[in-house]
């Protein structure tokens, strides 16, 4: 099994600025739950290709996490599945076996199709912000419809892309995301494959849309993300409908986000095939 070393202090305490950080630079877009099933997009964004992997073994999610073959293999209990530790605020550090205790929580992960708009919840934390417009089927979000089959099936890759104008990390834990059927065999499900949209941990909040991959999970495999890596749900084509996934994570869930939209006047751009 995989064993993780967990950091200790390894985060800036929430009340202070990271280093070098623009005071306003984040201040352009505030992920209300409003804003995040709601959010203000309109034409004229540019769209930026993001590079798709199929992935075939670990190696190929190198630095961003791992495939998943069964939950078990990634539990607290185990040390297989990455917890950071609370930052300290000074010089002294953890007493040893505290900062790490609040352990996973876990729940269904719901994505669908509405026309052009991809929505997601997910049950597994407890706030209220917890259900998100995950992205576009179309390039132009002013002519988005949620009546089938929207107005991406008439662009040249035939209602076969996603076009994401948000991303996020979580700086307190990994993240798993697998078919519900790979949890409970009571679940007669076909297995389908899926997409996610990672940026490495070493980007920080300096990430810029370039800096984005693309990963195809096949069919019959879950993924395991490191902690403070860039990602955002996972997308399945029209042609599965509706899914539930059963996600694990970092019970505190920090979660910080990014406009690509707000910051960077794009969308990024995964194609389905």
């Amino acid at each position: 099994k995989l064993q993780f070393l967990y950091l200790i202090g390894s985060l800036p305490s929430p009340s202070t600025p990271t280093m070098g950080e623009p005071e306003c630079k984040a201040a352009e877009f505030e992920f209300t739950c409003e804003n995040f099933q709601r959010p203000p997009l309109h034409d004229g964004l540019a769209v930026v290709d993001v590079p798709v992997t199929e992935v075939a073994t670990n190696a190929d999610l190198e630095g961003y996490g791992y495939l998943v073959n069964a939950a078990d293999e990634f539990r607290c209990e185990d040390k297989t599945f990455e917890i950071v530790k609370w930052p300290v605020q000074g010089w002294r550090q953890l007493d040893p076996h505290t900062g790490d205790e609040a352990g996973t929580t876990e729940g269904a992960f719901k994505v669908g199709w509405k026309g052009d708009f991809y929505y997601a919840e997910n049950t597994a934390v407890s706030t209220v912000n917890n259900k998100y417009l995950d992205g576009l089927g179309c390039s132009l979000p002013d002519s988005a419809s949620e009546e089938e089959p929207g107005f991406g099936a008439t662009e040249d890759h035939g209602g076969r892309a996603i076009y994401l104008w948000m991303s996020d990390y979580h700086p307190d834990g990994a993240q798993l995301f697998m078919p519900a059927g790979m949890q409970d065999p009571a679940v007669d499900e076909a297995p389908f494959p899926f997409y996610v949209c990672l940026g490495a941990r070493s980007h920080g909040d300096d990430i810029a849309p370039e800096h984005m991959r693309a990963f195809k999970i096949p069919a019959g495999k879950g993924v395991y993300i490191h902690p403070g890596t860039w990602h955002n749900g996972i997308y399945v084509p029209k042609e599965y409908g509706p899914k539930t996934l059963i996600t694990r994570q970092g019970r505190v869930h920090a979660r910080v986000s990014c406009s690509w939209a707000a910051e960077h006047k794009a969308l990024l751009k995964v194609l389905m095939q």
